[in-house]
């Protein structure tokens, strides 16, 4: 389940770069919080020349042990959303999440901080502990091979669907060692697919 969060801006006759429209802060599962670049409290835009690159820095959390995610996500002048820049963690425990976005022309620009639960890399943090530990290890494997196939059918048609396919075949295959299993849901290539087209 996403949770969103704008804060203000008002109108500007140069180019601005900032949140669309200010909206009383919405509390959810996933608050997203402190959403910065904000100017006066996000009552004015931020601005920038277009073509530079700029942080924007969100404090992200839920309760509980559950992972999260957070995209920024851009809105150019003409109202056409994208793109979607992955945020990541600042410094962990923090709740202190960031990316840098570019946008490409000049504008009135708009953003927002998307956030959700994130159940793979939640079923990562059990299995690397649960699996090495021998505990429970079939069941975790048998979790993670269900999250892939999840994750698998957002994932348009080719080598990226491939990809994340294999390691849920990988983690099914019980005539493998465990810990092969689980390696093959950890690599580079999964992380990659997955960082492009998360599973919410």
């Amino acid at each position: 389940m996403s949770s969103t969060q704008s804060q203000a801006s008002s109108p500007a006759s140069s180019t601005a770069f900032g949140p669309a429209f200010w909206t009383a802060p919405a509390i959810g599962r996933i608050p997203v919080r402190d959403v910065r670049p904000a100017v006066d409290g996000g009552r004015r835009a931020a601005k920038a020349v277009a073509g530079e690159t700029f942080p924007v820095t969100a404090t992200v959390f839920r309760e509980g042990h559950d992972a999260v995610a957070a995209n920024v996500v851009l809105t150019d002048p003409e109202g056409r959303a994208g793109p979607w820049t992955p945020m990541r963690e600042l410094a962990p425990g923090t709740d202190r999440w960031g990316a840098e976005v570019t946008p490409g022309a000049v504008g009135r620009w708009t953003y927002h901080v998307e956030a959700w639960a994130d159940p793979v890399t939640t079923w990562r943090r059990v299995a690397s502990v649960k699996v090495p530990a021998g505990i429970d290890a079939g069941l975790v494997l048998e979790e993670g091979a269900a999250l892939h196939t999840r994750a698998a059918a957002r994932v348009p048609e080719g080598p990226e669907r491939d990809t994340v396919l294999a390691a849920a075949a990988a983690l099914q295959d019980d005539t493998l060692p465990v810990m092969t299993r689980l390696a093959a849901a950890l690599t580079p290539e999964v992380d990659a697919v997955l960082a492009r087209r998360p599973l919410r």
